[in-house]
Order: structure tokens, then sequence, then C-alpha cells
């Protein structure tokens, strides 16, 4: 009724200025059923996608070689997917590797197709399930875990069979390892000398600030290494941890400089102690060179 009147009391230029209007309008309002419908079914999709995105482990020889090719070593899980003790065996053997750092592979043996495989890969033997082997390049069979083992037995086992560092922990162990000499003579140098004369006391100084540089320089080398994400916070305690032992140690050659022996001796008990944390930090990142 609304719309009869104003096309009534229009003029034809008046008129087409409101057909145009409803037109538009109504464009506009069949663009935004047309987004809203295609919106409501792209949603939909989604999270018919994100239902139907199911973890399914890697199967079969096939994947055994793709994993080998891409790590050194890799945790193979043999279970039956309709027994429910297997398949958290299976769970539990994927978690391991990811722990270890080690491929992934499952053989369901319930598929007669996978079973046959799991047989000509063991020559012929005969295979336990649940039960986790472990594969070194070239097919090589190097250990098995008969029956249930828990993500940390399978996690401890791939360590053993092939000890792996990730790349971040051979380049931090590297620079360590190349600062460790230098630090080790000069902090030699501090503690030879005969703190109850002049030269003495000089001599520990030029040997402490010489640590100290020595210290700082290899914090700086280390600061531009990229630890992965588990081990970010530790890495980074332990390089404030020998930050700070370089600084106590400027102290402490300020301190003996001014012959002020009693502050003196007071920083190094501390620095020892700062040491003995940060070679603890060390050991749990497994930088061997960076204990000492």
């Amino acid at each position: 009724m609304l719309f009869r009147s104003l096309m009534r009391g229009s003029s034809p230029k008046n008129g087409t200025a409101v057909t145009g209007v409803l037109q538009s309008t109504l464009s506009t309002t069949t663009r935004a059923t047309t987004q809203t419908t295609t919106t409501v079914k792209q949603n939909a999709k989604t999270k018919k996608k994100k239902k139907s995105r199911k973890r399914t482990p890697l199967e079969g020889v096939n994947a055994l070689d793709a994993e080998l090719v891409a790590h050194p070593l890799v945790v193979v899980s043999v279970y039956a997917r309709n027994v429910s003790t297997d398949a958290q065996a299976m769970q539990e053997a994927r978690a391991g590797a990811a722990v270890a750092g080690a491929g992934f592979v499952a053989f369901n043996v319930f598929d007669e197709k996978i079973a046959r495989q799991l047989s000509s890969l063991l020559g012929g033997n005969a295979s336990e399930n649940p039960e986790v082997l472990f594969f070194k390049r070239g097919r090589k069979l190097v250990f098995t875990l008969p029956g249930f083992a828990d993500s940390r037995i399978v996690a401890q086992a791939a360590k053993n069979v092939y000890p792996y560092s990730d790349p971040w922990v051979n380049e931090a162990d590297a620079i360590c390892r190349r600062f460790s000499g230098p630090l080790a003579l000069a902090l030699r140098e501090a503690k030879s000398a005969n703190l109850d004369t002049a030269a003495g006391r000089d001599q520990a100084v030029a040997a402490l600030n010489k640590a100290a540089a020595t210290l700082t320089r290899e914090t700086k080398s280390l600061s531009a290494v990229r630890a992965n994400m588990s081990n970010t916070k530790a890495f980074a305690q332990l390089i404030a941890g020998l930050r700070q032992v370089a600084t106590n140690m400027g102290s402490e050659a300020t301190a003996l400089r001014g012959n002020d022996r009693q502050t003196a001796t007071s920083i190094d008990q501390k620095n020892a102690t700062l040491i003995t944390s940060v070679g603890s930090l060390a050991a749990n990142l497994q930088l061997t060179s960076c204990t000492s």
C-alpha cells in the first residue's frame, strides 16, 4: 500500500527514481540473502570437515619407507584395530616416537593386506600384537618391544637405539665447545693468582675480566640459536644465567682491584652456586659442552 501511494504521487522522473531505489533494495536484499546462504553452507562444510578430520596413523610398508626418508629412526606399532588395548598401545607408541623425534608408522594386522606386508618385512617371521618395532634406514630392524609399552618406555627405547639430538642442541653445544678452552684457561689463571700480593691481584683481575669477556661473547652467540618450543624457556634461563656469571666475574675483578678481598670472596661463592645451577640447566638440555 505504501509503495503504490508513492508511485501514484510521483512524477515519471520521481517514479523512475523510486523504482530504482526499490530495485536497488531488492538487489541488495537478494545479494545479502545469497551471501548469508553461501556463508551458512560454507560454515556447515567447514564444521563437517572439522568433524571428519580424524587423525589416522600412517600404515604399511610404503608409509615406512616414506618415514625412513624423513627420519633416521622409525617407530612401528603392530596392533589390531578391533582390539581396544591394541589401539591404546598404538597411540602410546605414536606419542613416544614424537617425544624421541623419531618417525612413526602403524601396522594394523587386522587388515590382511597390512599383515602380509609385515610378515614379508620380517622375513616371514610372525609378530605379536601389540608390539613396537624400531627400524633404521635400509628397513633394518634394530630393536623390539613386545607387548604393551607406554609412551615413556617407547621414547626411552628410541633414544637408546638412536641417540638423537635436535639440530639446535648440536649448534648450541658447538658454541660452548668453541669457548670452553679460552674460558677454562682464564679461570685457571685467576685461581692460581696469589691474592696476597699486588701483582697476584692484578693477575686475577686481568684473568677474571678475560673470562667475563669470553663468556659474554659466548652468550651472544648462544642468543642467536633458536631452541625448539618445548625448550625455549629453559634455554633462555641458561643464557640469562651465563650472562649473570659474566657480570659477577666483572664485579669480582673490580673488588680485587680495590683489594676488597671480602667482597671478592662473597661474589665468588655466589657465582659458584650460580654456575652449578647453570650446569644443571645445560645437562637437562643435553648441552654437555655447556655444563662446565
